[in-house]
């Protein structure tokens, strides 16, 4: 597990409002090292965490305290009508108005130097406001549980999304610099329109390495510099011209360890047949005479040892741990 890592939580990813009432955007965070440590809280609105425009930020948040060392309204246009809620790092809009029905997100960062992009996560809420500028959230993405790859081997991290408008798929990594704004591209699968085709493209060091398996991101022969913290961004085609409701994300991390790891897989010793990854539900290994294959489960299924037919199950249909089936 990496240490300190933070991850977001949100009640609802849709709060519907009233002209002139009040609402509140309810967000937490947890540390996985179990610290009280002190936090950064950024609220930002707009289209994705590439692009969000921050609007509110409080600093030395801690859960034990409750409350900022300094809080400040960054955009103008919510001044004196946003605030950090009383028990959490959530934000209140204390009077809602027409032009505020938008896509926001909470974005929590552990203070202090030396801090990685798993010590950063954010997701997003949109306001819903009724007699105003009304529209709701299109969709919602899911993303895989984190994940430990081995370098030298393959992962796949799986990523869906519900709701209308799931069109491009952008998937980064990051964020990358001290403001936390800045990612690393990694693969985008565009829609086109006629005469234009849909473009996949792969970026950077992760060319030759990356593609898509639906909207899941696959990356080979994994590097020890491939660990962070990766997004899966889903968003309507421009031509549609939706905007930042029909835009959602979320993240995963991923640990990288060696492959003189003394409990990497191997096929040494073992029979031919299939057999379950130590530490990715969606993949197995299937030995060759003694010869190791890295093989995908396809989006939303699992390893399912020893089925008769299929490689890999719906998890409701394979027992624990990568499943819910329960032994009668």
């Amino acid at each position: 597990m990496v240490e300190q890592e933070v991850d977001v939580t949100l009640t609802f990813e849709e709060v519907t409002g009233y002209l002139g009432n009040s609402a509140t955007l309810e967000c937490d965070y947890t540390i996985s090292s179990g610290q009280d440590l002190p936090v950064t809280v950024t609220w930002k609105q707009g289209d994705g965490p590439r692009y969000a425009e921050e609007i509110f930020t409080c600093t030395g948040y801690t859960k034990e305290d409750k409350s900022c060392v300094n809080a400040q309204v960054t955009k103008i246009e919510y001044l004196n009508r946003i605030q950090i809620a009383n028990s959490s790092p959530s934000l209140v809009f204390t009077k809602i108005e027409a032009e505020d029905n938008h896509n926001y997100w909470c974005q929590v960062a552990i203070e202090g130097s030396n801090m990685g992009e798993e010590q950063v996560d954010m997701k997003s809420v949109v306001l819903r406001v009724r007699g105003g500028h009304e529209s709701p959230k299109m969709h919602s993405v899911t993303i895989e549980a984190n994940s430990v790859g081995v370098e030298g081997a393959d992962i796949q991290l799986d990523c869906d999304c519900t709701g209308s408008h799931c069109d491009d798929v952008a998937w980064f990594k990051g964020p990358t610099n001290d403001q936390h704004t800045e990612y690393d591209m990694v693969y985008t699968r565009t829609s086109g329109s006629r005469p234009m085709p849909t473009q996949y493209v792969p970026y950077g060091d992760w060319k030759g390495r990356a593609s898509l398996s639906g909207d899941s991101l696959v990356i080979t022969g994994l590097k020890a510099s491939d660990a962070g913290r990766y997004w899966c961004e889903m968003r309507n085609a421009a031509m549609y011209g939706i905007g930042e409701v029909a835009t959602d994300a979320k993240s995963t991390v991923v640990e990288i360890i060696s492959e003189n790891d003394g409990n990497v897989f191997t096929c040494e010793g073992k029979a031919d047949g299939l057999y379950s990854d130590p530490y990715q539900c969606n993949m197995y290994y299937e030995c060759v005479m003694y010869v190791k294959y890295h093989r995908p489960c396809p989006t939303g299924t699992v390893f399912a040892p020893g089925h008769p037919l299929y490689a890999c199950e719906h998890p409701a249909n394979v027992p624990a741990p990568c499943g819910t089936l329960k032994n009668n």
